[in-house]
């Protein structure tokens, strides 16, 4: 499990690129059989991970945080296929 220094270190990075008009998609991917990740979007590199979780739980905490109002509420949650 990621600990919780390290969930506040990661939602302080996320609200600073909220801060640099980064788009968080407010969605989360599983990348792995244990992990989850948010993703967003910058200008020079696109779709990009910004950041990952141990569990869907630790995502959607984290997301919850930065903005409750795009937290999934239901449905199936996207699995990204490793490459």
């Amino acid at each position: 499990m990621t600990s919780p220094c390290e969930s506040i270190r990661q939602l302080q990075f996320l609200r600073e690129l909220v801060n640099a008009h980064t788009d968080i998609a407010g969605d989360i991917l599983q990348i792995g059989v244990e992990t989850w990740a948010i993703h967003g979007s910058i200008a020079v590199d696109g779709d990009v991970l910004v950041a990952e979780y141990d569990s869907l739980e630790e995502a959607r905490n984290v997301l919850a945080q930065l903005a409750p109002n795009q937290v999934p509420t239901g449905g199936t949650i996207p699995r990204l296929e490793a490459p």
